[in-house]
């Protein structure tokens, strides 16, 4: 294999990175609610009919898990997702990847993610360093990013221009930031997840339709989660099974330490890369199938 240039592995780490972006992101889900919750002003009372007790219990629902996952300081588990990419002809490709997450608050976050194709990609966070990693390409990248997982995901997203699916559920200001992006909300039914009793609500927000599984009981965790872009072209769909929850793990002290391999070269992150104007499109932006 030919050595790629310094930025054409910037653009490679940055892309394996933000696979979801070619989806309309809503701010509520997929990240762009950490960077600012001013934009997000609940509907007044007197512009909706009194809720039903049903209404009332899915918004109840909502509230608990929001707190609960807000509330652990540590925690493990699995998510398997798939997302679609609406092809120029309409035809709706779905891909998918499998990302297991690690938690310890309030500054370590480790997301490794593997991609229906193989591709290996980390996101590492130790309380003063983010770290990124494309295993493939044998490249990283490093900045210096003191602060808590909050502020980390603020900088992933926002600063390093990167995507990465449900942050907001990973932040402790999902009890306030997710409940005023919702319009409406309902209860589905009871469910079972995998011998799991759930309960199964439906929402809304100004530009997405949402679906939660939450299992019942005091440990109101989410199981399943289904998300679709009104706004966007097609309409895709991004859903993900959160699997294998340890909300009290036994971390190891090398969970959240970086070792690059061998061989691995360091490289910039690719907003800190000047794109020449002539560089062309990447075939994700051109509707081809690969994001």
């Amino acid at each position: 294999m030919k050595p790629q240039s310094t930025h054409s592995q910037a653009r490679a780490l940055g892309r394996a990175l933000a696979i979801t972006a070619v989806l309309a992101v809503s701010p509520a889900f997929a990240g762009d609610a950490v960077t600012d919750s001013a934009a997000a002003t609940p509907a007044t009372a007197s512009a909706a009919p009194e809720a039903t007790e049903s209404q009332r219990e899915a918004a109840s629902i909502l509230k608990r898990m929001t707190e609960h996952l807000a509330g652990l300081q540590s925690f493990t588990c699995t998510s398997h997702a798939g997302y679609d990419v609406v092809q120029a002809s309409g035809q709706k490709i779905e891909f998918g990847e499998t990302r297991h997450i690690t938690m310890a608050r309030p500054n370590q976050l480790r997301v490794e993610e593997v991609a229906t194709d193989g591709t290996r990609d980390l996101a590492l966070f130790d309380g003063k360093t983010m770290t990124v990693m494309n295993a493939d390409a044998g490249v990283y990248a490093q900045a210096p990013q003191p602060g808590s997982v909050d502020d980390a995901l603020v900088y992933f997203v926002r600063d390093l221009k990167l995507r990465m699916p449900l942050a907001l559920l990973l932040t402790t200001r999902l009890p306030t930031e997710l409940p005023p992006h919702v319009r409406t909300i309902d209860y589905v039914e009871s469910a079972d997840i995998d011998g799991v009793a759930t309960d199964h609500i439906a929402g809304r927000t100004d530009s997405v339709d949402f679906q939660f599984w939450i299992t019942q009981g005091d440990r109101p965790l989410p199981l399943r989660v289904v998300i679709t872009y009104r706004q966007s072209e097609g309409q895709p769909q991004y859903w993900a099974n959160l699997t294998e929850w340890n909300t009290s793990p036994k971390l190891a002290k090398t969970a959240f330490q970086f070792t690059p391999p061998k061989d691995a070269q360091r490289i910039a992150f690719a907003v800190q890369v000047p794109r020449p104007a002539d560089t062309p499109r990447p075939p994700a932006a051109a509707g081809e199938v690969k994001p």
